[in-house]
């Protein structure tokens, strides 16, 4: 039986594509394997939002042509060739990630029908939680961002074809969902409907799988979501990745997000007063050209009086080929270092400031994989807190009330509440 492995870096977008990689490999005959280990096939699910992310991803790939008989590159970094990429074996064969169903082809395994293999929905035998990629690409053209050209414009999978993959991931046993995209808010605009109908359609059309949304943007968050949290507390999670970036408007102007503090501001407020057990997660860069002490200090001032319970911090990394790589005003190293720092310092306060607040709680957590010590399960919250819970792998995909008990280091404690 040939053999595959899967490395994914980036965003949740890219962990679907991985998982429908996985699922058209296995549908065709291969046999998964852990990453490292010899195969007939190694894939490279890349990520090129910063320069870091391209030097990551270059190195998986050359680890992987250590070991692998063919090695395929796919994900943002595919068309990618100079700077970190330039000491990629040429031999590595190119996938992008908007042709995945042509994988077999590119192997030499042509035969096998990879768009009937996708049409069935699957998954994966360990799992609990599914990751289910809605739409691609992005027509913002933030000037920092390179994901636009690599991915192309915004395009929504159908809602016809999103509630019939869920509808199997339910019956196939997931415990959860999680709906990710490019651009996740910007779903349905080119079919002349939004994110909150879709969902509100699938939490119609099933009957206990709950919802996560990923990574949304403030642009063209629709509203209605945090009604729909209201409305289906235990199927919505009631967490939002709500992307910020910065505090100053003008960063945010010269960036182009297409939003103003105070509207971001606005649904931060809404959210946290209409959901119970709301929990607010962002990314933030720093160092952006032209950022001043005053704009690093309202990035900070506002991190501190808003209830963020967890934060991705990004150094401005200049990517070839966007505008901002061609701006002036560029921010030293050492003073860009010493702000991601202080950022990263109030981030973790943040962190721990919201696992303290939550300790005491009763909350449903989907239990997902065995820890590292034996009788100990992971779970997470259905407000995305990671939990470490007594139990054995019979737990994993169910849904069961934890009552939170003690921070440890990333993850609280929990114990599964007598009766489950």
């Amino acid at each position: 039986m040939p053999t595959f492995s899967i490395h994914t870096l980036g965003c949740r977008a890219n962990q679907a594509d991985s998982e429908q990689l996985a699922q058209i490999l296995v549908g065709a005959g291969f046999q998964e394997v852990e990453f490292g280990q010899v195969a007939d096939c190694q894939i490279v699910n890349t990520c090129t939002v910063t320069r870091e992310a391209d030097r990551k991803s270059a190195q998986m790939v050359r680890r992987a042509a250590r070991s692998g008989e063919q090695v395929v590159v796919t994900g943002c970094g595919a068309a990618q060739r100079g700077g970190a990429w330039q000491r990629v074996p040429y031999s590595a064969l190119r996938l992008p990630p908007d042709q995945r169903e042509n994988v077999l082809a590119l192997i030499g395994a042509e035969n096998c029908p990879s768009a009937a293999i996708l049409e069935r929905g699957w998954l994966r035998r360990d799992r609990a939680r599914a990751l289910l990629r809605i739409q691609d690409g992005c027509d913002q053209f933030c000037t920092f961002c390179i994901v636009p050209y690599v991915r192309g414009r915004a395009r929504s999978k159908s809602l016809e074809w999103v509630v019939e993959r869920v509808r199997q991931f339910e019956h196939d046993g997931a415990g959860e969902v999680v709906l990710s995209g490019i651009h996740l808010s910007a779903w349905g605009h080119d079919l002349d409907t939004n994110l909150a109908d879709l969902v509100e359609t699938i939490l119609s059309s099933t009957s206990q799988v709950r919802i996560r949304l990923s990574s949304v943007e403030p642009d063209l968050f629709p509203v209605r979501l945090i009604e729909l949290m209201q409305l289906y507390p235990r199927r919505l999670c009631p967490h939002l990745h709500l992307v910020l970036q910065h505090a100053s408007d003008t960063i945010l102007d010269r960036m182009h997000r297409g939003y103003t503090l105070a509207h971001y501001d606005n649904l931060v407020q809404e959210f946290v007063a209409r959901v119970p057990g709301a929990s607010l997660t962002t990314d933030l860069m720093v160092g952006f050209p032209g950022e001043s002490d005053q704009d690093f200090e309202q990035l900070m001032n506002y991190v501190r009086r808003t209830p963020f319970s967890k934060i991705h911090v990004f150094p401005y990394s200049a990517r070839p080929g966007t505008a901002a790589a061609r701006f002036s005003q560029t921010v030293a190293p050492p003073l860009l270092h010493e702000r991601r720092d202080r950022l990263l310092r109030l981030a973790q306060r943040k962190l721990v400031g919201f696992q303290r607040a939550s300790l005491g709680q009763t909350r449903p957590a989907l239990v997902e994989s065995e820890w590292e010590r034996p009788g100990w399960m992971k779970a997470t919250s259905d407000n995305f807190l990671p939990l470490l819970i007594r139990g054995g792998p019979a737990l994993r995909g169910h849904c069961l009330p934890v009552r939170l008990l003690r921070r440890w280091r990333e993850a609280v404690v929990g114990e599964v509440q007598e009766g489950f």
